[in-house]
């Protein structure tokens, strides 16, 4: 009987010891892939969940897209999103779990804003768009709970910002665009009935909270706060004849400069302006926006040369409440027979000696 005992106590310790050898894993990880080195286990499917899962929650739990390859060195996995740094994963291999998580390089250049658009300090209490400038490519999940008015008071605003589905972000993923409620800014309408407009004439803080992320998923290190004052509302279309134009020397790079004696809105001026020269060819260059987006500078990549020029000007510029070259925001036209065409372009001539 002593002798079975002893038998089986072998049994139970050998036991511990397959299991022990299966329960873990041999493997490495990058942010493209994870590599389970060869080992003993059955051949399997690598599967990876977002997060730190426990076991009971795997069958509920949605993994991420990827795929299992059988390399020369193990079975490889390579996910269609690379992994995020300081992002924890569960990697679940033949009926075994395991977690990891990619350490942030000490070299890393955190996520930051870098600039607000309007950027002058006081605003029109009609303001329609803000743009919120990064440092680098962000993500755009949830991207409007990390963005809230406060007012002078401290208190949060509510329904401030038009949650889109899908947020209005620049082709590099940098500059996102806001748009303060319509329906509170425009007289007439139910929210604005209800509610009022969005501001009033006082000081109010932008913050953009640390808990917004760049594309490979680390946190700003700190909340971006940005001030500002909201003045009288701005009901008045603004007009290119109002602007001047400083004329670059000839046979230079120098700068066109385009007085327009308030604030343009940012993202319509930089889309809807253009120069030709005499022949209506296009002249290639950088635009900017200046001193609280009141200038508009332009420097071409060739050198200027004698003779005259067109800026053109798409009719949707707009200044910071939304009114364009067309129509007040505030107040749209029912007859629209007498409304000038959406595909008229303004000009602005001038000529280079």
């Amino acid at each position: 009987m002593k002798h079975l005992f002893k038998i089986l106590l072998v049994l139970i310790n050998l036991m511990q010891v397959m299991y022990a050898q299966q329960s873990s894993l041999e493997f490495t990880f990058t942010k493209n892939k994870v590599l389970i080195k060869k080992d003993k286990l059955p051949e399997g499917r690598i599967v990876i969940f977002k997060g730190e899962i426990s076991e009971d929650k795997l069958d509920s739990s949605t993994p991420i897209l990827g795929k299992t390859i059988k390399a020369q060195e193990g079975t490889l996995f390579t996910p269609v999103v690379p992994f995020g740094w300081n992002q924890k994963y569960t990697l679940v291999y033949n009926h075994i779990i395991e977690y990891f998580k990619l350490t942030i390089p000490e070299n890393y250049e955190p996520l930051s804003v870098t600039k607000i658009y309007p950027s002058a300090t006081i605003l029109p209490s009609n303001l329609l768009k803000l743009y919120i400038q990064f440092s680098k490519p962000i993500n755009t999940t949830s991207i409007y709970n990390h963005i809230r008015f406060i007012n002078h008071a401290g208190d949060t605003l509510s329904k401030t910002i038009l949650p889109l589905e899908n947020p209005l972000i620049s082709d590099d993923k940098t500059v996102l665009t806001l748009w303060i409620e319509p329906g509170r800014q425009k007289r007439g309408l139910k929210p604005n009935q209800q509610l009022g407009p969005v501001f009033n004439k006082e000081t109010y803080r932008l913050i953009v909270t640390k808990n917004i992320k760049d594309n490979n998923g680390v946190s700003m290190q700190k909340d971006f706060i940005h001030p500002f004052s909201i003045g009288d509302t701005d009901r008045i279309k603004p007009t290119i004849d109002d602007w001047k134009i400083d004329i670059p020397k000839t046979n230079s790079t120098s700068k066109l400069l385009i007085r327009c004696n308030e604030s343009m809105d940012y993202g319509s001026v930089r889309d809807n302006i253009y120069i030709v020269d005499s022949s209506m060819q296009e002249i290639k260059g950088t635009w900017q926006l200046l001193e609280q987006e009141t200038i508009l500078s332009f420097q071409p990549i060739e050198l200027w040369k004698n003779g005259y020029y067109q800026i053109l000007c798409n009719p949707e510029i707009e200044d910071l409440a939304g009114n364009n070259l067309n129509r007040l925001f505030d107040k749209e036209i029912k007859n629209t027979s007498n409304n000038q065409s959406n595909h008229q372009k303004y000009s602005l001539g001038f000529t280079i000696n």
